[in-house]
C-alpha cells in the first residue's frame, strides 16, 4: 500500500502522492500542438486548478516541496469543506463553459473527462462528509503531524526552523477542528468500531512519548528538530533559543492537543454502539455502495464484489494446490500453509541482527529486479529508492510494508518501509512479493514514472490515499505477478508468497464486503481469514480492524489488478506480434492517476494507433 501524507477528511482539496520542487511548471504541450490551441488552454486551466489547490492545502504544498503555508495545517473546518464543494461546482461549470470538447486533442479529451469525473466525486464525498471516519490507523491528522514534520518539512535555514515551530503550535486549532468534526459525527450516530479505538489511542500517545513529554528518549518530532537544527550552523545562543521555543511548543501546545484527542477517543470508545461494518451507521448500506464505487472506480455493487472475492479465493487456492503437487507435498492447502509458516528457516531472528539481515535481503531482491526491469519497461524507475525500517512510533498500527513517494527532483528518494517490530510476523517467503508490490515494478516504478513525466498535468500527479485506489493499488498487485513474468520467484516457497499474496487480496474482497454488506461480525471475519489464508491470527486481527476502519479500500487491489491484466491481454490479442508489453506499460502510466474506465480508453487508443501505423 501507499502511505500518503494527507488529511483523511480532505474532500475538495487533494492530498499528495509525490512531490515537485517549488512551484511546478505547467504541463508541457503535446508535441506538435499549437501553443494557443484549445488543448493548451485546457492544460493551463488544469494548472490553475492545481495551483489553487496548493494554496488551499499547505500539507500538499509541503509534500510537493513548496514552502507556501508551511507553518500551517489544512483547514478541515465545516466552513472550509463547504467552500471547497462550491469550488468543485465552479470547476465543473468553468470547464464546460470555457472549452470546446470537439476541439481538444485525444489526450486532452481524456484529461477533460477525468477532471469532470473527479470533481463530481469530490461533490459526492462532500455529501457523505459526516460518514467518513475522522481518522484511522493508517492516515489521519494524528499521523500526518509527525509524518509531515519529520519527513517532508523544509529545514534549510533559521526561517525554516521558525516555521517548523509555528507549525507545531498550529496543531492546536487543527486538532480543535478535528475534534469538532468527531463530535458532529457522534451527534448523528456515526462512531468508529469499538475495536479500532485502542489502536488510535495508542498511535496518538506514541507521538507524545519521550522527551520533552516524559523522561524517555527524545520523541520523534523533538529528535528530528534537534538533529536538523544542529546542522544549520547557527550560533550557540540562537540554537539554544530555538530549541527552547520548540520544546515549549511541544509541551504547552502539541502535547495538550494530543491529550484532548486521546480524551475524545476515550469518551467515544465508551459510547460507540458500532461493533462491525458501516451497515450499522445511518444510511450505511448506501454509504458502502458509494465507497465501492469510489475505491474501485467502477459501477460494481457490493454483491458483485463479494462474488468476485469468492471466485478469486477459489482460484488462488487451486494455484497453491498445483504448487504443492509440483513440490510433492501430500496434504491439504491449510496444512501446507501451516508447514510454511511454522518453519523457523522462514524467519530471521527476532533481534537487531535478524532485522539487519532482513533489510539486507530486501535490498538484494530489489537490486536483482532493477537489473531486469527494462525487459518490461522502456527505462528503469527514474527516481532513487531506499528500503528502511518503519519508524518505531508507527509500527504498532502500520502494515507489514508501505511506500512513501519521493520528490520529482530526486532530492527525496522513494521509500519502502518495512515493519520489523516482530520478526515472527515477517516470513521470508512473502518478502519478494511485498517488495515487487511496494517497490519495483510496483508503486515506486508507477509513481516515479508519473512524477517525472512533464506531459502529464500536475493535477494528475496528485493522489490522495482514497483516490483512484484501483489504479494505484491494482498496479501494485499487478506488479507482483509481473515479477513472475520476469523470471523471479525462483524458489517455490517465494512463489507460494506470490500466490498467498493474491489469496490475501482475494480474501479482502470477501471480508470487506462480508463486514460492511453481509453484516458479518468482527469474529466471523477473523475466522474467515484464519480458515482461508496462511496469515497468523495476529495479522488477521490487525487486517480486520483495518477493514473496519477503512471500509471499501481493500476491494480496490484485486479489482484494479484484474483490469490491468485484462487490458494487457486484450491488447495482446488484438495486436498479436505487434504487441509490446513495454509500450503497454507506458500507455498505462502515461496519463497520471486515472480511473479504470480511462485505462480502458487508453488501451483502445493504443490498439487503434498501432493498427493504423503498423497494419497486419
Amino acid at each position: 500500500m501507499i502511505r500518503i501524507i494527507a488529511a483523511s477528511l480532505a474532500l475538495g482539496a487533494l492530498g499528495a502522492a509525490g512531490g515537485l520542487p517549488g512551484k511546478a511548471a505547467c504541463a508541457a504541450p503535446v508535441p506538435g500542438t499549437p501553443v494557443n490551441s484549445e488543448s493548451q488552454r485546457f492544460a493551463d486551466f488544469l494548472e490553475s486548478v492545481y495551483q489553487r489547490t496548493l494554496i488551499e492545502s499547505p500539507q500538499l504544498a509541503t509534500e510537493f516541496g513548496s514552502k507556501a503555508g508551511y507553518d500551517r495545517w489544512d483547514d478541515e473546518s465545516e466552513r472550509a469543506l463547504t467552500a471547497r464543494a462550491a469550488e468543485n461546482r465552479h470547476n465543473i461549470e468553468a470547464a464546460q463553459r470555457r472549452f470546446d470538447y470537439a476541439k481538444l486533442d485525444a489526450a486532452s479529451r481524456l484529461q477533460y473527462r477525468v477532471f469532470i469525473d473527479e470533481q463530481r466525486l469530490f461533490l459526492e464525498r462532500y455529501r457523505w462528509r459526516n460518514h467518513f471516519y475522522a481518522l484511522n490507523q493508517i492516515v489521519g491528522l494524528h499521523i500526518d503531524v509527525p509524518g509531515t514534520l519529520t519527513g517532508k518539512q523544509p529545514f534549510e535555514d533559521e526561517r525554516d526552523a521558525e516555521a517548523y515551530i509555528r507549525r507545531i503550535r498550529a496543531v492546536v486549532p487543527a486538532f480543535r477542528d478535528l475534534i469538532a468534526h468527531m463530535r458532529t459525527e457522534a451527534r448523528q450516530g456515526v462512531y468508529m468500531p469499538r475495536s479500532v479505538y485502542p489502536l488510535l489511542i495508542e498511535g496518538a500517545r506514541n507521538v507524545v512519548t519521550g522527551a520533552p513529554h516524559d523522561a524517555g528518549p527524545d520523541s520523534p518530532i523533538y529528535s528530528d528538530f534537534k538533529r536538523r537544527l544542529a546542522g544549520l550552523g547557527l550560533s550557540d545562543t540562537r540554537e539554544r533559543q530555538l530549541l527552547a521555543e520548540a520544546r515549549g511548543a511541544l509541551i504547552l501546545e502539541l502535547q495538550p492537543a494530543y491529550a484532548a484527542l486521546v480524551d475524545e477517543l476515550n469518551k467515544e470508545a465508551v459510547r460507540t454502539p458500532i461493533t462491525g461494518g458501516v451497515w450499522q451507521l445511518p444510511d450505511g448500506d448506501a454509504f458502502y455502495a458509494f465507497l465501492i464505487r469510489q475505491f474501485t472506480t467502477t459501477d460494481m455493487t457490493p454483491a458483485q464484489i463479494h462474488e468476485m472475492g469468492l471466485a478469486e479465493v477459489a482460484r488462488s487456492q487451486e494455484e497453491i494446490g498445483a504448487l504443492m503437487r509440483r513440490i510433492h507435498f501430500n496434504g491439504t492447502v491449510r496444512e501446507f500453509m501451516a508447514k510454511v509458516k511454522a518453519d523457523p528457516r522462514n524467519y530471521e531472528s527476532n533481534d537487531d541482527a535478524g532485522r539487519t539481515a532482513y533489510l539486507d535481503r530486501a535490498r538484494s531482491i530489489v537490486a536483482d529486479m532493477q537489473g531486469k526491469i527494462t525487459d518490461a519497461f522502456e527505462a528503469p524507475a527514474p527516481l532513487p529508492l531506499r528500503i528502511v525500517r518503519t519508524e518505531a512510533y508507527k509500527e504498532a498500527s502500520s502494515p507489514p510494508g508501505f511506500y512513501e513517494p519521493g520528490s520529482a527532483d530526486g532530492g527525496r528518494p522513494g521509500t519502502v518501509y518495512l515493519n520489523l517490530a516482530d520478526m515472527r510476523l515477517c516470513p521470508l517467503d512473502e518478502l519478494e512479493d511485498l517488495l515487487y508490490h511496494e517497490g519495483v515494478p510496483g508503486h515506486h516504478m508507477q509513481i516515479s514514472t508519473i512524477l517525472v513525466d512533464r506531459s502529464i498535468p500536475n493535477l494528475r500527479k496528485v493522489n490522495e490515499w482514497w483516490q483512484d485506489s484501483a489504479f494505484v493499488e491494482g498496479w501494485g498487485l499487478y506488479a507482483e505477478r509481473l515479477g513472475k513474468d520476469l523470471g523471479f520467484y525462483r524458489d517455490p516457497y517465494s512463489e507460494f508468497g506470490l500466490l498467498s499474496g493474491e489469496l490475501w487480496r482475494a480474501s479482502r474482497l470477501v471480508v470487506d464486503s462480508g463486514l460492511h454488506y453481509k453484516h458479518w461480525t468482527r469474529e466471523e471475519a477473523i475466522q474467515y481469514l484464519n480458515d482461508n489464508t496462511p496469515s497468523p491470527e495476529a495479522s488477521n486481527v490487525r487486517a480486520v480492524d483495518r477493514y473496519l476502519a477503512v471500509p471499501g479500500q481493500a476491494t480496490s487491489f484485486m479489482v484494479g489488478m484484474r483490469r490491468f491484466v485484462a487490458e494487457r491481454e486484450r491488447a495482446r490479442q488484438a495486436l498479436g506480434a505487434r504487441f509490446d508489453v513495454r509500450e503497454y506499460h507506458a500507455q498505462a502510466l502515461g496519463s497520471g492517476y486515472i480511473p479504470l474506465w480511462a485505462l480502458t480508453e487508453k488501451v483502445d487508443a493504443y490498439i487503434r494507433g498501432v493498427s493504423a501505423t503498423n497494419p497486419r
